[in-house]
């Protein structure tokens, strides 16, 4: 009967650390990492990315130069990019449709025509 105690004791916090183990896996997150690049050949400037539930802004980006951002979607909907172009003019574009889990890579290349193109690579989180 002390023996039945024993293993009892020893096996109750394992079964438990086990099952932990297994809930916890239900509770990941899931991230998009946007890149967004200037293509053009002047900087530009008061650039904001929207997506569902939030927001981004740069100041100013380069020519040429990259920014990385990391986002966690919370909701759906799609994103959108916007920068002031030549005399404040609004380039504004939406891109792909977002949802609750997606993972993976968005780029959002601003090109010297004023336009925005995106391209992604996502899928859904397991």
């Amino acid at each position: 009967m002390k023996r039945f105690f024993r293993v009892r004791r020893t096996l109750a916090p394992a079964l438990l650390l086990i099952f932990a183990a297994i809930g916890c896996r239900e509770y990941r997150s899931f991230w998009v990492n946007v890149t967004v690049v200037n293509q053009t050949s002047a900087p530009i400037r008061e650039i904001e990315v929207n997506y569902p539930n939030a927001s981004f802004g740069i100041n100013a980006l380069a020519p040429g130069a990259v920014y990385h951002y990391r986002l966690k979607v919370s909701g759906s909907g799609k994103i959108r990019a916007q920068y002031a172009g030549a005399m404040d003019k609004t380039i504004r574009k939406d891109g792909p449709m977002l949802k609750d889990n997606l993972q993976g890579q968005i780029q959002i290349a601003l090109l010297p025509n004023n336009s925005i193109v995106f391209s992604e690579d996502l899928s859904l989180g397991q």
